[in-house]
């Protein structure tokens, strides 16, 4: 259904169903396979022990020899990531009975909008967006919620971040590169710290505060210092997500990322029947089975919305961006798939090199959304994803008489957390 192109991550995440036969399969290519539901009852163990989907995979590698070290089996997901397959197994393991669906694997590219400002402040700031949807009068502050930021990794040490970000606890599928790193996961990028602080930047009086400031921040890095990764990398960075020992605390998601790819199951939230897409399929575990609120980037592409994924799946939340006229710029995607709006322009946050940044896109509306889903469940820790969103939608903003300038339909309401 949508197209996430943030203004700091244009990605081609192009997913493909593999029902039928896998197309365009060159020699050496990564694949991820969803392993059908009825061979992996979830909990039933195999004989010795072993659990089923174990088993199931341990079956597959035999049968089309596939190497030990090429396999990445993640069991919560029923997922397999396949490296260096040829196009003869593909086309194989798309028509095995034991498998749901084959999704060729696809690269991601972030590229920056600008130059880091490093702007130094003396005394806390509150960023404009922060004062406009209402954030610090909210009496729930995010405490008791784990926030994950699947994305470029968090800055370790950030004066306005280290008290909120559990640091000592992340995970990264593409490690971080340079003598700054303090851990694989930490950010050498910027744009994951950028939306960090945002999302909970501490209450100190140092730079900025974030929508929800007592919040525990947690990095997932799936992209690279030049911001790229893979499809196969944000799906591996879910599952680590999925698994993570936070207490039982709710969980919530923040992608500022994306790609081109449409929504096979259109207008369907959680359908009993899942979909073919690995992508889309994933997302749906996290949401549906594991109660994980996931809030993602409408897109910069100055498109409808229906073109990007994972923008377009009706199961998360996806917001548009706005200014501080109260209107949305040009390049801000659109449509029916688009929940909410945020502010997304000219937004001061933190940066990786321990200052702070102002930039603009969708990347940026998101993580208000993310921080005004924590301070929900931080009040209703019970609340469900599809709880969380409407309870963000009836406490919104009425939008139909502010002035469009876009060009562009933008009937989605804006986020308000007064009352919360």
């Amino acid at each position: 259904m949508k197209k996430v192109y943030t203004l700091l991550v244009i990605a081609a995440l192009a997913v493909l169903s593999a029902c039928s036969s896998p197309q365009a399969m060159d020699e050496g290519e990564t694949y991820i396979a969803i392993v059908q539901p009825a061979a992996v009852a979830l909990g039933a163990q195999a004989d010795g022990g072993v659990s089923a989907f174990d088993a199931t995979v341990d079956a597959l590698a035999q049968d089309y020899g596939l190497a030990a070290e090429s396999l990445t089996p993640l069991s919560s997901l029923r997922a397999l990531i396949i490296k260096s397959l040829t196009p003869e197994q593909a086309e194989a393991l798309a028509n095995d009975p034991r498998i749901y669906s084959l999704t060729k694997d696809r690269e991601v590219h972030a590229t920056r909008g600008g130059p880091p400002s490093g702007e130094e402040l003396s005394e806390q700031v509150v960023p404009w967006g922060i004062e406009r949807i209402g954030a610090t009068t909210t009496v729930a502050k995010g405490s008791g919620v784990s926030v994950y930021v699947v994305d470029t990794g968090i800055k370790i040490g950030h004066e306005d971040l280290q008290d909120n970000y559990d640091s000592a606890d992340g995970f990264a599928v593409v490690e971080c590169r340079g003598s700054g790193c303090l851990a694989p996961w930490d950010d050498d990028n910027g744009h994951g710290t950028h939306v960090s602080g945002t999302i909970g930047a501490v209450d100190n009086d140092l730079g900025v505060i974030g929508v929800a400031p007592q919040v525990t921040l947690h990095a997932v890095k799936v992209l690279s210092k030049t911001g790229s990764g893979s499809t196969s990398g944000i799906i591996t960075g879910i599952e680590w997500v999925i698994d993570h020992d936070n207490g039982g605390a709710p969980k919530v998601i923040n992608m500022s990322l994306g790609g081109a790819g449409s929504d096979d199951q259109d207008g369907e939230y959680c359908p009993e029947v899942r979909s073919t897409d690995a992508f889309h399929n994933v997302i749906q575990r996290a949401v549906c089975d594991y109660n994980i609120t996931v809030v993602v980037a409408a897109g910069n592409e100055d498109a409808d919305a229906s073109t990007s994924t994972p923008a377009a799946y009706d199961e998360v939340i996806t917001v548009s961006a706005t200014n501080s006229d109260d209107d949305w710029p040009y390049w801000s995607n659109y449509g029916e798939d688009v929940d909410i709006a945020a502010p997304g322009v000219d937004i001061l946050s933190t940066w990786n090199d321990g200052t702070y940044n102002t930039i603009s896109g969708t990347s940026m509306a998101t993580p208000h959304v993310t921080g005004a889903a924590a301070v929900v469940l931080s009040a209703n820790p019970g609340f469900t994803p599809l709880q969380v969103k409407e309870a963000l939608l009836a406490n919104a903003e009425d939008t139909s008489s502010w002035t469009n300038t876009s060009g562009n339909p933008h009937p989605e309401p804006f986020l308000n957390l007064r009352g919360f």
